[in-house]
């Protein structure tokens, strides 16, 4: 039976792999136009996916409910989510400002799954930690963000790929508990495909094998890192925990980034860098720390103090 131990484990993997897909992201667009490099993407990943089916036996989706699930997350989340952020990173959005963002994501959650998800309530402790956590990431990239006002339809771009990816996984979350999360990936990543095969039929891109390696290479790793392990991964988190908790990978996403520039790409980190990342972090756990909503409820006279009946001691995540 998975542990907490083992849903941090993925949780961090999950952050680990999607920190680096920005910048790979942008270094793929070098040599290959951005919808037709998505489409490449989710094509190889859904045919590995497919194949993975076959392998294991995955149950396949069935009923009217499930296709159609298939296909709603396989347009809203790997067609629109992707096609936008690539269009965005694109059209000369940094890697690094497309994450921040795209950190708009966990409010967006927030309010999905509070309108579709009966167990998951938007609370005080969730909206101050959420706001925490996403003042640490602006604080952290405060010169791309001020220095960007002439980016308005590419930046509006990501954070509307942001809403995409919230509806899409709140609606599994809600209509796919029940499905195989290597075949609802499999069909919906070639749904995705074909969405932005078409996009890029429609925007008149060229269409030719991408470049090597920077273009091959890109989506090599994004297809098989950034798509089958890291989606199957997250549809078997998003069942076992609140879709809102998981989320908040878009705020470890860019801190990510940073350290990633630091390490590979001799770029500078500094003390004010550190702070906003303490700042993301702090959110993170305001949020999430049962401890801190048990004393929540007391200040509003509805709760019971830590460590007593009802509220064991070392609950706390």
């Amino acid at each position: 039976m998975a542990t907490r131990l083992t849903y941090g484990a993925a949780f961090t993997m999950l952050c680990a792999i999607w920190g680096s897909t920005w910048l790979v992201i942008k270094i793929g667009l070098q040599g290959a136009p951005p919808l037709l490099a998505a489409s490449l993407r989710f094509v190889v990943a859904s045919v590995v996916l497919l194949v993975a089916c076959l392998v294991f036996r995955s149950k396949l989706p069935k009923g009217r409910t499930e296709w159609a699930l298939v296909a709603f997350y396989g347009v809203v989340l790997f067609g629109a989510d992707y096609g936008l952020i690539y269009w965005g990173e694109g059209n000369h959005v940094d890697s690094g400002l497309s994450a921040v963002l795209f950190a708009t994501f966990p409010f967006q959650t927030a309010i999905a799954a509070h309108a579709l998800l009966k167990t998951e309530r938007l609370s005080a402790q969730k909206l101050v930690g959420i706001a925490l956590g996403f003042a640490g990431i602006a604080f952290i990239f405060r010169a791309q963000l001020a220095a960007s006002a002439d980016l308005f339809f590419p930046m509006l771009a990501i954070v509307l790929a942001a809403t995409c990816a919230a509806a899409a996984s709140v609606a599994v979350k809600r209509w796919g508990h029940d499905m195989d999360p290597v075949s609802l990936n499999a069909f919906s990543m070639g749904a995705g495909a074909v969405t932005l095969a078409a996009a890029s039929l429609g925007a008149g891109e060229t269409w030719a094998v991408p470049s090597w390696p920077t273009g091959i290479l890109a989506i090599v790793y994004l297809s098989l890192a950034g798509s089958v392990v890291a989606f199957v991964t997250y549809l078997w988190l998003l069942k076992r925990i609140e879709a809102t908790s998981l989320s908040y990978i878009a705020f470890v996403n860019p801190v990510v980034a940073v350290l990633l520039g630091f390490l590979v790409g001799d770029e500078r980190l500094d003390a004010l860098v550190l702070a906003g990342a303490g700042m993301t972090l702090a959110g993170i756990w305001l949020a999430t720390s049962k401890r801190v909503g048990a004393w929540i409820r007391i200040a509003m006279g509805t709760g019971v103090v830590p460590g007593t009946a009802g509220d064991p001691p070392g609950k706390d995540p």
